[in-house]
């Protein structure tokens, strides 16, 4: 079993079209122990990355993504 979080749409700096940029979620296994960031293309989703987090996280996740200027 996997439990995600809530998808965060982050887009790439200096994009025109709505949809280029990246999607995060975290993945939870927890029959695995094992937390992972999940990071996929916003316009294929297709997975471009995950990196894998060594501290137990819980449920739900939320998130939140804030462009810094």
């Amino acid at each position: 079993d996997k439990y995600t979080s809530e998808p965060i749409f982050v887009p790439r700096p200096g994009s025109q079209d709505e949809d280029d940029g990246v999607v995060l979620s975290t993945v939870i296994s927890p029959t695995d122990d094992k937390t992972f960031l999940l990071i996929l293309d916003g316009q294929s989703f297709k997975e471009i990355a995950r990196a894998e987090i060594e501290t137990k996280m819980s449920y739900p996740l939320h998130g939140l993504f804030s462009k810094r200027d």
